[in-house]
């Protein structure tokens, strides 16, 4: 018998890429009475069905999916848009009687909703981007990066050392008086439980070979080559997501498919290195399950006491 939702309750899952969220939030979901919210950025975006791993159609009609496959690439969405999607959806989600079950791998984005930070939105400062895209030009993304700890070392540490994008936004933060949004953060009003997927590092990385050569093996190339015909300018935001520059750089005869494999496989293990700073085996505020045999029923048991 399904345990239902009293209370506003949020339940959150994290863990690294492959570990298995997509599938622990859908098996929670339909134990509890619960619907998904998306927090990984790259699931925002249409089109990018396959390179993202995003949850199929059946998956989604089984379990409602919120803020999933709703932007088009060439869309623009910043923390401050989805903070307020997100609390809206789980409003929405408690007024209803529904549990919601947050899960991503995104980092900023889910801490930016259970900490409740206040972020404003910030227009570009087109002056200064192109300031910083010329020094990005000529001096390289760590140059970059050293200018961003120079102004706020805090901030820094928040933000990808190799993304240039994110870098130049948060330097524009600080420009514009609003960096200190996160830190001036309200009280989200939500009962909360943080499970962590653990998976050991050898099977993570084995799944990550498998995963990609899934996604390959499932049509990846042909969509890329949609996205190119289609138009879609692969200097976008939402086209830095990891393997699709390298597949097109395929398309384009410059490298082999089996080096945009290895260059996609090293890129994914980076970005679990990335994921690990945010969601730490040693931060008390996430309960860790360790799925690396792949028996994800034992998120059900936490969550049910949690419940009751």
């Amino acid at each position: 018998m399904s345990a239902h939702f009293t209370g506003k309750k949020l339940l959150t899952i994290v863990g690294a890429t492959a570990s298995g969220k997509s599938a622990a939030s859908i098996l929670v979901a339909q134990r509890f009475h619960g619907e998904v919210i998306n927090c990984d950025s790259r699931l925002f975006y249409r089109g990018l069905e396959i390179g993202t791993a995003m949850p199929s159609e059946q998956e989604r009609s089984a379990v409602p999916h919120h803020l999933v496959s709703f932007l088009s690439p060439t869309e623009s969405y910043s923390l401050a848009q989805f903070l307020a999607d997100a609390r809206r959806t789980v409003l929405d989600l408690h007024e209803r009687g529904t549990q919601p079950v947050l899960v991503g791998g995104t980092g900023q984005y889910v801490w930016g909703l259970l900490e409740g930070w206040q972020v404003p939105e910030v227009p570009p400062n087109l002056e200064l981007r192109t300031e910083l895209e010329h020094e990005l030009e000529e001096r390289g993304v760590d140059a970059l990066y050293e200018r961003l700890e120079a102004l706020d070392p805090q901030i820094a540490a928040s933000v990808d050392a190799k993304n240039h994008r994110r870098i130049i936004r948060a330097i524009e933060r600080i420009a514009s008086g609003t960096a200190q949004d996160h830190r001036e953060a309200i009280d989200p009003g939500y009962d909360s439980l943080l499970i962590g997927l653990h998976v050991e590092r050898s099977e993570l990385h084995r799944r990550i070979a498998e995963r990609i050569d899934q996604m390959l093996a499932s049509g990846w190339l042909d969509e890329v080559n949609r996205l190119i015909d289609d138009g879609i300018d692969f200097s976008l935001p939402a086209m830095s997501a990891i393997g699709y520059r390298e597949l097109a750089a395929v398309i384009r005869g410059e490298i082999t498919i089996g080096e945009a494999r290895e260059r996609t496989i090293r890129a994914t293990n980076r970005l679990v290195r990335h994921q690990n700073n945010w969601f730490k085996q040693s931060d008390g505020r996430i309960n860790w399950v360790d799925v690396t045999d792949g028996d994800l029923s034992r998120v059900l048991e936490p969550v049910e006491h949690w419940l009751k």
